[in-house]
C-alpha cells in the first residue's frame, strides 16, 4: 500500500499543474495583496499558535509538528494548499511537498526568535514559549470548519513513544464562503486524499515517522535550529528554475544540511566502495560540490562587475545554511549520477546589508566551510551559533512575510567564525580530499595563507572533477616513483586517433610520426583499448635498430600471432575450411612461405612437403603475394575487427616496407584491419622517405607527435606523483625547461631526483642534504625543493642523461647493460644461455646475466617477459607450450645511451667476442635465428678486430650461408649486405688460397646486386670474375647475371649486343628469320614426330654447364626480343631444341617445349604437333617443376585456341595469372591478365566487367612502367567503351579518366609501332560492322593490315577474321561493280573458318555457318541461307557466344526484311537487341532499336 507520504508527494510534485487560488490556499510571493490574502492570514495565526510549543520541543518532535500542520491543512476540506507563480508563465501552480514542510518550519522558529527577542528586551529573557504563547489570539484556538484542534492526548498522539508526541498545532477556520474570493473557491475542485479520515491520518503520519519513513526526508532541516533560511525569494546560481520538471518527475529542493543527513543514511546500509575507492556517499558529495563550484564560476562569469569583486552572489551568502540541492529522487533526495537534475542554488540572507562580495580568497574560504561537512558527512559537526547581540531586530507577526528578503535578519556567527585546516585531522577523510578542504580552508588565513591555497574556482572545479572521475586510487601514495602509463596531454592526438578508428569506410589507419621518446608507442596503445572494448584482436611488432633478426621474422611476429590464434580456437571445420583456401590461394608456393612462417603449417599442414620454383628475381614479389593473401583469407574469417602495429618501421628493411604496402593494398577495400604506423620523424633515410610517398595514395591519416606542452608535463608530473595538477604546476614548469617537454626525457629525470627504486638509476640529488624530490611521511605525499631542482645541472637530451645515471650503477649492472645493447633491443633464453658460459669471469662470483639483466629490469632499464610458445617439432599440436624468458630493453633511447656507453673499441670487442661465442650453437643446431644474430655481432665488430686468417674465411663462408638463406627468405638487400661483407673479410690472396670461397661469394654478390637492381655492383663483380676466375665454366653464372641485370633494367639496346656477344663466344650458329629456317622447323618436327610421349619425358638431365647455361641464357633473352625483333624468336625456340634433344633435360624444359610449340603454331606448319609439344610441355612441368610457370601459362593462349573451347581458354589465362601473381612475376601476371580480358571479350563477356576489370590493368601497367603493352590495352579499352557508350567515346579526349583518346593514344605510340596500328585497324573493322557504317575502300585497306602473313594468328585476330568476311558478304551485295573483289574476300574468311573448325568445332562452327548463310544469301539461294541463319543462331546459344548469337538474329532479320517478312524480321531484330543488352554492348543495341523504331514508323 502506497504511504502517505508519497500520496501527499504525488498530490504535490505532480507535473506543474496550473490553478487559480481559492480563499483557504496559502500564497508564496510578495505584495499587499499576497500578505492579505485570507489563506496567508490564517496560516500565520496557525504558526503564531503553535510558535510557543515548537520552540519548547525537540528536534524531531518540532518535525513533526510542521509536517502534521502541512498534512492537516493539505487534508482539510476543502484542501489548503501552498501555491506559488511560475516564473515562466505567471500563473499559479502547486508547491512541493518538502519545500511546504521547510516553510513552515521556518516560520514557526522565526516567530519563536522574534518572540524570544521581544521578551528578552521587555521581561528579562522569560521564555520564548511564554512570549509566543502571550501573542497568541484566542481565536486561533477554537476548532473551526472541521479543522481539528490537535492536542497532547488526543487520538492523533495515542499509542505513540514519548519523544513522538507532537505538540498542539492549531488550525483557523477556511474563510467564509462570501468572501471575495468565493467564486474562485467554489469553481476549484481539488479532491482531498481519498478514504482518510482525519483521525486516520494523523495516526498515519505518525505511524510512517515512526517507521522512519519521513527520516530521509525531513531529518536534518524540517524542524529545529539546524533549518535552512528564509527560502522566500529564491536567488538561484543556475538557471533551472525551483522546481525543475525532467520527464514526468518534478525536482524538489532540499536544504544541504538535510541532503547530507539523508544520504548518509542513504548510503549507510551499504559499506562497498566503487571505482578508484571511492564511497558511494563520497562519490555523491563530489557531485554536489562540483555544481556548487560550477554555480559560483557561472555567476561570477555573468557579473557585470566581477573584475572589482563585485560577484552577483553576496559572500555572506556562500554559506551552509543557505544552499540548497534540487534532487529528482524525493523519498532518499540521493543526485543520479550525471543526472541533471541535481542543481546547487545559494539563497541570500540579505541584499541591503553591504556586506559586499569579498575577495577570491574568502569566497573560497566560504566554499571551503560548506565542503567540509558536506564531503565528511559529518553535519552534525557544525553547531549553530547565537546570533550577533549587534546587529539584533525586532519580528513581530505583522511584517512575518513568507517571501520576504530577511532584510532584518542578522547575520550568523557561524558565517563569521574561522576555520583551520588542522581542525580537519579528527575527520579522517581520504588524503586527496583532505587536500582539498585544507587548501580551501588556507584562504582564509590572510597574510599567513599557504603556497598552495586555492587562487581561483576553476582550480578547485579542477581538482573536484578529477577526484570524482578518477577516483581515490589516482591519488594513492607511494613512497617510490611509478612513473605515470597515462596518456597526459595529447586530447587532440586521441582525438584524431578515435576519429580514424571509427572511420571505418574512409581510413584504413594512421601514421604515427615524431622524435624519440614523445611517446609514440603509447598513443599508438591507445587504439588497443578500442580494439578490445570492440572484441577485437591486436597484434604488434617492431623493428630493431640493429636489424639483428631473421629476415621477415618481424612481420612474422603478427602473422604468426594470427595463425596461433585461429590454430587454438578455430574449429575443425573451419581449421579444414581455411587449409582448403590456403592451398587454392597459395598453391605450391605455400612452401616459400612456409620458409619464413613454419607456424604456417598449423593451418595448411601441406605447405611443409612442397617443392616451389621462383626466380630470385621475382621471389620478393612472390613473397608480397603470398602474405597478402594468408593475410586476405585470414580477416576473412575474422568477424571483429583487428588493429595490427608496426612500431618503428623507420628500421624496417625494404622487404617488410614492400610487404607492408601489399598488405595496405589488400585491406584498402574491406578496411577490416586497422594499421597503425609509428617512426621517429628525425631519422628518416631517402629509401624511407621514398616508401612514405608510395603510400600516400592509402587511405591513411597522419598524426605528428611534437614534445609536451607545459600543460601536457604538468599533467603528467601530477599523474607520476599522484597529486593535483594544480599543485605540481611550480614543479612542471621547472621540468618543462629541462626537458623540453619529451615525456622519456621527464620519466627519467623523476626517476633520477626521486630516486625510487623500481626506477632506472638513482641520484645523489635525491640523498641528504641534497633532496629535491622526497616522499614526506608526515604529510603522505610527495614534496621538493624547486630552487635545488633549478639549480641541478643536467645532460642537453635524454640519450646523455641516462648515461649520466648509468655511471652510477654497479659494474655488473653496467655490463650487462652493455651485452644487452650490444645483442639488440631484446634477449631470448636461449642466447642468454649461450652467452652465460662465455661471460662467467665477467660477472662478480656467484653472479650469472640472467640475474644481472632481472636486477636491470627491476630498476626499470629492461622489461622482462615470460612467453610461451609451440615448440618447433610440435607445431601441430594443440598442447605442446614451451616457456621462454626474454628481456627488452624499456625503451630505444636506453638502448642507444647503453650503447653509447662504451668506446669504439669496447664495441668492437664485444660484438666479436659475442659473435664468436654464437657461432659454434649456430652450426651445432641449424638455428636461423642464431644465424643471423651470429653474424650480425661478427659483422658489427668488422674485418679488423680479426687477426687471424683462418678465422676471416671461416666468418666469410658464415656471411655466404646467412646471405644465401636470407635470399631463400626472398629479403635479396639483407643478402646483398652479407655477401658484401664477406667479400671483406677475404684477404688479398683469396683467390690463390681460397678460390672456391672467392668464386661463390663473387657470383652470389653479382646475382643478389641484380635483384636490388645495382647495376654498378654486378659490373664490378663480374669484372673480378672475368678477370680471375680460371676457366669458362666458373665465368657461366657471371655472364648470365650481367645479361639478366641489363634486361632487368631495361635496357634493351646493351642486352642485345651484349648476346649476340656471348653466342659468338659460344660458338652458336647466328640466328635466322622464320622464313631462312623453315626446312631446319620442319626437320625438328619430324624428330618430335618420330618420339613417343613417354620417351621424351624420359630423356636423360643435361649435365654440362655451357649448355644449362646457353639454354637459360636463350630463355631469358627471348623475352628481350619480344620488344627488339620478334621475327627471331622461333630461331631462338628452334635452338634450344636442338640442346634439348642433344643433351637431354634441364629446368627450362617445359619453358622450351613451349616456345617451340608457339613458333609452329605461329608458322602454321603443323597445327597437332604444336597442340601435343603444349601438352607435353605441362606435363614437364608437372614433373620437374619450373619457375617459369607463369610464362608457359600465357603461350598456352596462342597455342591451345585451336584444340580448346575458347572459355576454356580464359580459365587457362585466369589460372595462369594466378599463378604468376603466386610466383611473383608482376609482368607475367598483368600480362595473363590482359589475356583474361581479351578472351572475355571474345567469348561474349558482360562488357561493364570487362571495362573495370581493362581500367585496373592499364593502372598496373603505369604503375610497372609496361608502356609497349599499355598502348595496345588503351585502344581495346577504348573499343570497350565504343560498344558501351557509342562512336563517339572514339574521338574524346580521354576515355574514363584513366586513358586518352584513340588519335592521341596512336600518336604517342609512333608510326612505327605495328602492332598498335593492327589492333586499332581492327577495331575499326568491328565497329564498322556492328554500326553499320561500311566505307569501300576502308573496308579494303581493314582486310589489307589483318591479313598480313607475319602477325601470328590468335583468338583476337580469328575473330577479327570472322567480322571481316561478315563485312566482304554485306559489300558484295550492296556494290555490284566489285561483288566478285569481296565475294573472294569472304570466301577466304569461310575457308579460315572451315578449317579451324575441323579442329574445334566449339569455337568456330557459328561463325562458319553465319560466314555460309551470308554467301548464300549473296548468291541468291535463300532456302539454305535461311536454314544455314536458324542453324547459326542455335550453334551460337549451344557454344555461349552470346554476341555472336545477336549478330545471327540481326542478320536473319535482315534477310527477313529484304524478302519482305517483316513480322519474321521484327522477331529477330528484338531478340537481336536482347542479345546485344545481355552482352553489354548497349550502344549498339541502341543502333538496332532506333532501326526497327524507323522501319516501324515507314509501315
Amino acid at each position: 500500500m502506497r504511504s502517505l507520504l508519497s500520496s501527499l508527494q504525488i498530490k504535490s510534485s505532480k507535473n506543474i499543474t496550473m490553478v487559480e487560488p481559492t480563499p483557504g490556499d496559502i500564497l508564496l510571493g510578495r505584495g499587499v495583496r499576497i500578505n492579505n490574502h485570507p489563506g496567508n492570514e490564517a496560516y500565520r495565526e496557525i504558526i503564531s499558535a503553535n510558535a510557543a510549543a515548537y520552540a519548547a520541543s525537540t528536534k524531531s518532535e518540532k518535525t513533526n509538528m510542521s509536517t502534521k500542520i502541512v498534512a492537516q491543512l493539505l487534508h482539510s476540506n476543502p484542501p489548503r494548499r501552498f501555491l506559488e507563480k511560475s516564473e515562466e508563465t505567471g500563473k499559479w501552480q502547486h508547491v512541493p511537498l518538502k519545500k511546504a514542510v521547510t516553510k513552515t518550519s521556518q516560520a514557526l522558529r522565526d516567530v519563536a526568535r522574534a518572540a524570544a527577542k521581544i521578551d528578552s528586551n521587555t521581561s528579562g529573557g522569560q521564555g520564548a514559549a511564554v512570549a509566543a504563547k502571550s501573542t497568541t489570539p484566542s481565536s486561533l484556538n477554537n476548532n473551526c470548519n472541521g479543522f481539528q484542534n490537535v492536542s497532547s492526548d488526543n487520538a492523533f498522539a495515542a499509542g505513540m513513544p514519548s519523544h513522538l508526541h507532537p505538540p498542539v498545532p492549531k488550525l483557523p477556520p477556511a474563510p467564509a464562503a462570501n468572501s471575495i474570493y468565493d467564486d474562485n473557491y467554489q469553481q476549484q475542485n481539488v479532491e482531498p486524499i481519498g478514504g482518510l479520515a482525519e483521525d486516520a491520518l494523523g495516526n498515519r503520519l505518525l505511524d510512517e515517522l515512526g517507521a522512519g519513513l519521513l527520516d530521509d526526508i525531513i531529518a536534518s532541516g524540517g524542524g529545529g535550529d539546524d533549518d535552512v533560511g528564509n527560502f522566500d525569494d529564491i536567488f538561484s546560481l543556475d538557471l533551472v528554475g525551483s522546481n525543475a520538471t525532467i520527464g514526468e518527475a518534478t525536482q524538489q529542493e532540499v536544504a544541504l544540511l538535510e541532503w547530507i543527513a539523508s544520504s548518509k543514511i542513504a548510503h549507510s546500509s551499504s559499506h562497498g566502495v566503487g571505482v578508484g575507492g571511492m564511497t558511494a556517499y563520497l562519490e555523491s558529495a563530489l557531485g554536489i560540490a562540483i555544481k556548487l563550484t560550477e554555480c559560483i564560476i557561472k555567476s561570477d562569469s555573468t557579473s557585470d562587475d566581477s573584475a572589482n569583486n563585485n560577484h552577483s552572489i553576496p559572500l555572506e551568502c556562500i554559506s551552509l545554511r543557505n544552499t540548497v540541492v534540487c534532487v529528482k529522487d524525493f523519498l532518499s533526495m540521493t543526485p543520479q549520477e550525471g543526472d541533471a537534475t541535481v542543481v546547487i542554488k545559494c539563497l541570500p540572507q540579505s541584499r541591503s546589508r553591504g556586506g559586499g562580495s569579498g575577495d577570491i580568497a574568502e569566497r573560497l574560504y566560504a566554499v571551503g566551510k560548506i565542503l567540509v561537512p558536506l564531503l565528511s558527512g559529518e553535519a552534525e559537526e557544525v553547531v549553530e551559533e547565537a546570533d550577533d547581540s549587534s546587529k539584533k531586530s525586532s519580528l513581530t507577526m505583522n511584517s512575518m512575510n513568507l517571501n520576504s528578503d530577511e532584510e532584518n535578519f542578522p547575520l550568523k556567527k557561524k558565517q563569521q567564525m574561522k576555520y583551520h585546516p588542522a581542525q580537519l585531522e579528527h575527520l579522517d577523510l581520504p588524503q586527496p580530499v583532505m587536500t582539498i578542504l585544507s587548501n580551501l580552508l588556507e584562504c582564509g588565513e590572510g597574510e599567513f595563507v599557504g603556497d598552495e591555497a586555492y587562487t581561483s574556482f576553476e582550480d578547485l572545479l579542477i581538482d573536484l572533477k578529477l577526484l570524482k572521475m578518477e577516483g581515490l586510487s589516482r591519488f594513492l601514495q607511494s613512497p617510490n616513483i611509478e612513473t605515470s602509463t597515462k596518456i597526459c596531454g595529447r586530447e587532440e592526438e586521441i582525438e584524431i586517433l578515435n576519429s580514424s578508428f571509427n572511420n571505418r569506410t574512409g581510413c584504413q589507419g594512421v601514421i604515427i610520426a615524431g622524435a624519440g621518446g614523445v611517446g609514440k608507442s603509447l598513443i599508438a596503445a591507445h587504439i588497443f583499448e578500442q580494439t578490445r572494448k570492440e572484441g577485437g584482436l591486436v597484434f604488434a611488432t617492431k623493428f630493431d635498430q640493429n636489424q639483428d633478426v631473421t629476415p621477415l621474422a618481424t612481420i612474422s611476429v603478427i602473422f604468426s600471432g594470427l595463425i596461433d590464434l585461429f590454430a587454438t580456437v578455430a574449429s575443425p571445420s573451419t581449421l579444414l575450411s581455411i587449409s582448403n583456401d590456403l592451398e587454392s590461394a597459395l598453391g605450391i608456393h605455400g612452401a616459400l612461405l612456409y620458409e619464413v612462417l613454419p607456424s604456417l603449417s598449423r593451418i595448411m599442414p601441406s605447405c611443409s612437403q612442397l617443392g616451389y620454383y621462383v626466380d630470385h628475381v621475382n621471389m620478393g614479389n612472390s613473397m608480397r603475394f603470398l602474405f597478402s593473401k594468408l593475410f586476405e583469407i585470414l580477416i576473412s574469417y575474422q568477424t571483429g575487427r583487428i588493429t595490427m602495429l608496426f612500431d618503428d618501421v623507420q628500421w624496417a628493411d625494404a622487404a617488410s616496407l614492400g610487404l607492408i604496402s601489399s598488405l595496405l593494398h589488400s585491406n584498402e577495400g574491406a578496411k577490416r584491419v586497422f594499421f597503425t604506423s609509428c617512426y621517429r620523424d628525425n631519422e628518416v633515410n631517402d629509401s624511407f622517405a621514398a616508401w612514405l610517398q608510395s603510400i600516400s595514395g592509402f587511405s591513411l591519416d597522419q598524426i605528428k607527435l611534437e614534445s609536451l606542452t607545459p600543460y601536457g608535463v604538468n599533467l603528467f608530473v601530477s599523474e607520476t606523483l599522484r597529486l593535483f595538477p594544480r599543485l605540481t604546476r611550480p614543479l612542471s614548469s621547472v621540468l618543462h625547461k629541462k626537458t623540453g617537454g619529451n615525456p622519456l626525457f621527464l620519466k627519467q629525470i623523476l626517476s633520477a631526483i626521486g630516486g625510487g627504486e623500481a626506477s632506472p638509476g638513482s641520484s645523489s640529488s635525491s640523498k641528504g642534504d641534497e633532496v629535491c624530490l622526497s616522499f614526506s611521511l608526515s604529510r603522505r605525499r610527495w614534496t621538493w625543493n624547486i630552487e635545488k631542482i633549478e639549480d641541478l645541472e643536467l645532460a642537453d637530451d635524454v640519450v646523455s642523461f641516462i648515461v649520466q645515471e648509468m655511471k652510477k650503477l654497479s659494474p655488473d649492472l653496467v655490463f650487462g647493460l652493455k651485452v644487452a645493447a650490444c645483442i639488440g633491443s631484446r634477449m631470448t633464453t636461449d642466447v642468454i644461455d649461450i652467452l652465460s658460459a662465455e661471460l662467467t669471469m665477467s660477472f662478480t662470483v656467484g653472479t650469472t646475466l640472467a640475474d644481472v639483466l632481472h636486477k636491470l629490469a627491476q630498476k626499470g632499464f629492461l622489461n622482462e617477459h615470460i612467453c610461451s610458445h609451440k615448440a618447433a617439432e610440435c607445431c601441430t599440436s594443440s598442447s605442446a607450450l614451451v616457456s621462454t624468458l626474454r628481456f627488452e630493453f624499456v625503451h630505444d633511447k636506453i638502448q642507444e645511451a647503453a650503447y653509447e656507453f662504451m668506446s669504439s673499441k669496447e664495441r668492437r670487442l664485444n660484438h666479436m667476442r659475442f659473435g664468436l661465442a654464437l657461432y659454434p650453437q649456430v652450426t651445432a643446431n641449424r638455428n636461423d635465428e642464431l644465424l643471423f644474430m651470429a653474424i650480425n655481432q661478427v659483422n658489427a665488430a668488422g674485418p679488423d678486430s680479426v687477426v687471424d686468417g683462418g678465422q676471416k674465411i671461416i666468418i666469410a663462408r658464415l656471411n655466404l650461408n646467412a646471405g644465401k638463406r636470407a635470399g631463400e627468405r626472398s629479403d635479396f638487400q639483407t643478402a646483398f649486405s652479407l655477401f658484401q661483407h664477406g667479400l671483406s673479410y677475404l684477404g688479398a690472396d683469396c683467390w690463390d688460397k681460397h678460390y672456391d670461397t672467392s668464386i661463390e661469394l663473387f657470383d652470389s654478390a653479382a646475382q643478389a646486386a641484380v635483384v636490388v637492381n645495382n647495376l654498378k655492383a654486378v659490373s664490378s663483380y663480374t669484372t673480378v670474375i672475368n678477370s680471375r676466375a680460371k676457366c669458362l665454366d666458373d665465368k657461366l653464372n657471371c655472364i648470365h647475371v650481367k645479361l639478366k641485370a641489363l634486361i632487368h633494367t631495361e635496357r634493351f639496346q646493351e642486352a642485345m649486343e651484349y648476346f649476340m656477344e656471348i653466342i659468338n663466344d659460344f660458338g652458336e650458329p647466328a640466328l635466322l628469320p622464320l622464313d631462312e629456317i623453315q626446312e631446319d622447323i620442319t626437320a625438328m618436327i619430324s624428330v618430335m614426330k618420330g618420339l613417343q610421349d613417354e620417351t621424351i619425358l624420359s630423356l636423360s638431365t643435361m649435365t654440362q654447364k655451357k649448355t644449362i647455361a646457353l639454354v637459360n641464357i636463350y630463355c631469358d633473352f627471348s623475352h628481350v626480343m619480344t620488344f627488339i625483333n620478334p621475327s627471331l624468336l622461333p630461331a631462338i625456340s628452334l635452338r634450344n631444341m636442338q640442346l634439348m634433344v642433344q643433351e637431354g633435360l634441364c629446368s627450362k624444359s617445359p619453358l622450351v617445349f613451349a616456345s617451340f610449340a608457339q613458333s609452329i603454331s605461329f608458322a602454321g606448319s603443323d597445327i597437332d604437333e604444336a597442340v601435343r609439344l603444349m601438352r607435353l610441355s605441362k606435363k614437364l612441368q608437372e614433373r620437374m617443376g619450373s619457375s617459369d610457370i607463369a610464362t608457359i601459362s600465357t603461350m598456352v593462349y596462342y597455342v591451345m585456341w585451336e584444340a580448346q573451347p575458347f572459355q576454356a581458354l580464359t580459365e587457362e589465362a585466369k589460372q595462369s595469372e594466378k599463378t604468376a601473381e603466386q610466383s611473383g612475376d608482376v609482368f607475367a601476371a598483368i600480362g595473363s591478365n590482359c589475356l583474361v580480358c581479351v578472351m572475355s571479350y571474345v567469348t561474349g563477356e558482360p562488357l561493364a566487367d570487362l571495362r573495370r576489370k581493362s581500367m585496373d590493368i592499364l593502372v598496373q601497367m603505369k604503375d610497372q612502367n609496361m608502356m609497349v603493352f599499355y598502348v595496345l590495352q588503351a585502344l581495346f579499352h577504348s573499343q570497350l567503351a565504343v560498344l558501351i557508350d557509342g562512336p563517339q567515346v572514339a574521338e574524346a579526349e580521354s576515355v574514363d579518366d584513366v586513358v586518352f583518346g584513340e588519335k592521341k593514344v596512336l600518336a604517342e605510340a609512333g608510326t612505327d609501332n605495328f602492332d598498335a596500328f593492327v589492333s586499332f585497324e581492327a577495331n575499326q573493322l568491328v565497329r564498322a560492322f556492328l554500326f553499320r557504317k561500311f566505307d569501300a575502300a576502308s573496308t579494303s585497306n581493314f582486310f589489307e593490315t589483318i591479313s598480313n602473313p607475319t602477325i601470328p594468328n590468335e583468338p583476337y585476330r580469328v575473330v577479327t577474321f570472322f567480322f571481316a568476311g561478315l563485312a566482304s558478304f554485306h559489300l558484295a551485295r550492296e556494290s555490284s561493280g566489285e561483288k566478285n573483289k569481296w565475294m573472294k574476300i569472304g570466301d577466304t574468311m569461310l575457308e579460315k573458318m572451315e578449317c579451324w573448325n575441323k579442329h574445334i568445332a566449339w569455337n568456330f562452327q557459328n561463325k562458319m555457318l553465319l560466314l555460309k548463310a551470308e554467301k548464300m544469301y549473296c548468291l541468291g539461294e535463300t532456302e539454305s541461307a535461311a536454314i544455314l541463319y536458324e542453324e547459326s543462331i542455335k550453334a551460337a546459344h549451344d557454344h555461349k557466344f552470346i554476341h555472336e548469337e545477336g549478330i545471327s538474329h540481326e542478320l536473319r532479320g535482315h534477310f527477313h526484311l529484304e524478302r519482305g517478312h517483316r513480322s519474321e524480321a521484327l522477331g529477330s531484330f528484338n531478340s537481336s537487341v536482347e542479345c546485344y543488352k545481355n552482352w553489354g554492348a548497349l550502344a549498339v543495341a541502341r543502333r538496332l532499336e532506333d532501326f526497327v523504331q524507323s522501319i516501324s514508323y515507314q509501315s
